[in-house]
């Protein structure tokens, strides 16, 4: 029961939010909910940045960062989706995480690579180095390894000064994108 209740008021929230976030002439407040801040202005194209966020009773906000009772939600996962693009806008579908993991030989430098499959581009990517101590990171971009720009591909250049083999792992975030 509890669960349906906290779709519902996710639901409406993000109807509310949808509509007060895509209005031409105001922009959701940044202090909406009872987050800190100060309101945006109207008109303004600045980035809103929201987050629901639930107490340990169930209750439901809307701020932009979650106090440290709460507990930060995830409308997606709840279920719970935007209004749709308007059409013959551009979108973005079929999200998918790739990773590729070398191992770097003591002393050595490397680039870890990973290709987004045929048809897709990459919308951001990162790292994980084995032993933070040992590796260390020169780069984590979206390039093909070669120092040029990439739009389907991530890549991360480490040195392992340590005296073992070190395992680096190169994630990147793809998607086919229209």
């Amino acid at each position: 029961m509890r669960r349906i209740l906290v779709q519902l008021t996710l639901a409406a929230l993000v109807l509310a939010c949808a509509d007060k976030a895509t209005s031409p002439n105001r922009q959701l407040s940044t202090n909406a909910g009872g987050g800190s801040g100060s309101p945006g202005a109207a008109g303004s194209s600045a980035a809103v940045h929201m987050f629901f966020c639930a107490n340990p009773s169930g209750s439901v906000f809307v701020r932009d960062v979650c106090k440290s009772n709460e507990e930060q939600l995830d409308p997606v996962a709840l279920g719970l989706q935007g209004p749709p693009g308007a059409p013959g806008t551009p979108g973005v579908s079929a999200y998918e995480i790739v990773s590729h993991k070398e191992s770097v030989a003591a002393g050595a430098t490397a680039q870890v690579h990973v290709d987004c499959p045929t048809g897709k581009k990459v919308l951001g990517g990162g790292f994980n180095i084995e032993t933070p101590a040992d590796v260390k990171l020169f780069s984590s971009e979206p390039t093909d390894g070669a120092g040029n720009v990439s739009d389907h591909s991530w890549n991360v250049m480490v040195q392992n000064s340590g005296t073992a083999a070190r395992q680096t792992t190169a994630t990147a975030i793809c998607a086919t994108v229209q």
